[in-house]
């Protein structure tokens, strides 16, 4: 049987794991006790100071702001894993790449799919999705779905498969264009033909420090 406190904190561990993939700053102790039920930010605390000790989260800043509760790599172990397929430009065109097998262990709430499609990562390469808080080095949990709406973020093959990208999708009649988050970059507007959408953006994993 597991011990209840044991399950609090795996609570806790999947909410911060939540909070990161959304990428959304840490949230405070009393914000992670209300996540899991816990009325008393004293008892959140205690639970998080153990969490801490076993090395499932840590502290940033000098004086462990309030605001500074991450996980660590063996926080990210938790429930399964999703294949990390490739790298993917968030910026210049980047030539398509090789299909890995390396797998990236992520909380349990970003590995199922309720439309029963498969999901994998990519790791982003370019600033070009800053302002949707994608950057360089972040995991993209994407979902196979070939006709998202207009305005998600997806991952694409241009021309035939020689590049990949990750933009905001609009069509225009004929033409596709995918649109950055960064006023640096320009546009990128194709025949419908050249562009092949390869899936759609569900979760944004921003790795700990040393994982990226």
């Amino acid at each position: 049987m597991v011990p209840e406190n044991w399950k609090v904190r795996m609570e806790m561990l999947r909410y911060l794991a939540s909070m990161a993939s959304r990428g959304e700053g840490p949230p405070s102790v009393r914000e992670v006790g209300h996540a899991v039920g816990l009325r008393s930010s004293q008892t959140a605390y205690k639970h998080l100071k153990k969490l801490e000790e076993e090395g499932y989260v840590e502290r940033e800043g000098a004086r462990r702001r309030a605001r500074g509760i991450r996980l660590t790599e063996k926080g990210w172990e938790a429930a399964g894993e999703l294949p990390l397929m490739g790298r993917i430009a968030a910026g210049r065109g980047l030539e398509a790449v090789a299909l890995g097998d390396e797998a990236y262990s992520l909380a349990a709430e970003l590995l199922g799919s309720r439309s029963g499609r498969r999901r994998y990562l990519l790791r982003v390469v370019g600033q070009s999705m800053i302002g949707a808080h994608i950057a360089d080095g972040d995991l993209l949990v994407v979902e196979e779905d070939e006709d998202p709406p207009d305005g998600a973020v997806v991952a694409a093959l241009l021309r035939g498969g020689e590049e990949v990208t990750v933009k905001r999708l609009y069509r225009e009649g004929e033409m596709v264009r995918l649109e950055p988050e960064n006023g640096d970059h320009e546009d990128i507007v194709l025949p419908a033909g050249d562009v092949r959408i390869q899936g759609r953006v569900v979760y944004v994993v921003h790795p700990p420090r040393g994982r990226r």
